[in-house]
């Protein structure tokens, strides 16, 4: 059997949800069958004390969950486990240590290392080991981090290839709306309007007379051609119609929080040192929300919008199955500065976004 597994080791009755959510963590990187958890791991029938030194024989890497209760968990006449011959936590890593495998304390739910009075002598070096902590605030990002450990020592699974999707159906090209006359002759017809209004002021009323009687004649003929003061008529109305959407100065109102659009890929960075990439696809002042892990994996989703220059996210983090809460304002030209909170913990942390693409 190759070595290229991670064997967990945990009690029970101190870190058994961290545990057990570590190693969802770790198969889906490395593979189901490259992480052992311990007697868990175990058929019925078989001689644990066995199996356990089969499974160190095709390990690299031992991790050794520690929570609050680690080293004080007693058996049922008040004796320490871990001083126990038979204790299979003991057995584990002592057996690791002896056989020089690389022995990780991970650290959970804020336990420290136990001082070398409440260990056995054969556990002692584990104290020499530096300790990795995993914590709930931020366990997205330790586990990373841990990840980046462990992929030094063990390749990590290869991904498929994903399959191509169909090609899109082309879309039929609609045909072109035929152009009315007075669209086609627009601008001939205004610079003939300046000129117009040019001789007006040099030849006074009887060339305007003149003038319409004129092109009148000449255009009566096509029962498609407006008349003259129809297109002055027509001309006018749209300059009406244009004045009056800007509000009589030639622009339009537009929201301050439409003035910004966030659509594209941001780096979100958080003052505790956690990171995730963001997407975000806006529409007015709507707002889509995406959160990605470091895999390229779609962990996240939510929704926000735009009120007095603050875009507000309400997101669910489904890997870490946890609602979070997005505060945040447009500081510069690319970044995103403000708050994220998680409710069910009371947690809040300071983030920067920059726009990646």
């Amino acid at each position: 059997m190759p070595n290229n597994k991670i064997f967990v080791s945990y009690r029970r009755k101190d870190a058994s949800g961290e545990a057990g959510r570590l190693v969802d963590d770790l198969q889906d990187v490395f593979g189901q069958e490259s992480v052992f958890l311990d007697v868990e791991t175990l058929e019925a029938g078989l001689d644990f004390v066995e199996a356990i030194d089969q499974a160190l024989n095709s390990c690299k890497v031992l991790l050794a969950i520690i929570g609050p209760h680690w080293a004080n968990i007693k058996d049922a006449e008040g004796n320490l486990r871990l001083f126990e011959k038979d204790d299979f936590i003991r057995i584990e890593i002592a057996a690791a240590l002896e056989r020089d495998i690389r022995v990780i304390p991970v650290l959970v739910n804020g336990a420290k290392m136990p001082s070398n009075s409440e260990l056995p002598e054969e556990l002692q070096a584990l104290n020499r080991r530096h300790a990795h902590e995993l914590s709930s605030s931020r366990w997205k990002y330790d586990t990373e981090q841990l990840v980046g450990i462990l992929s030094k020592i063990i390749e990590p699974k290869k991904k498929p290839a994903p399959t191509p999707g169909p090609k899109p159906t082309p879309r039929p090209i609609p045909p072109k709306k035929e152009k009315s006359w007075f669209a086609k002759n627009y601008i001939w017809l205004l610079g003939g309007f300046v000129v117009i209004a040019i001789l007006f002021s040099l030849g006074g009323e009887d060339f305007e007379e003149g003038f319409e009687e004129g092109y009148n004649e000449a255009v009566t003929g096509n029962p498609q051609n407006p008349t003259a003061n129809e297109i002055l008529d027509d001309f006018q109305n749209q300059q009406d119609e244009i004045n009056t959407n800007s509000g009589g100065n030639g622009s339009t109102d537009i929201s301050p929080s439409t003035q910004v659009n966030v659509t594209g890929i941001w780096y979100l960075n958080a003052a505790d040192g956690s990171f995730a990439t963001i997407r975000f696809n806006q529409l007015n002042s709507d707002i889509e929300y995406y959160e990605y892990n470091a895999l390229n994996e779609l962990i996240g989703t939510g929704t926000g919008f735009w009120e007095d220059d603050v875009l507000y996210v309400d997101g669910f983090n489904n890997y870490m199955q946890i609602g979070l809460e997005l505060e945040l304002v447009y500081s510069s030209p690319g970044t995103l500065t403000g708050e994220l909170y998680i409710p069910s913990t009371n947690y809040t942390t300071a983030v920067t976004l920059t726009v990646i693409n």
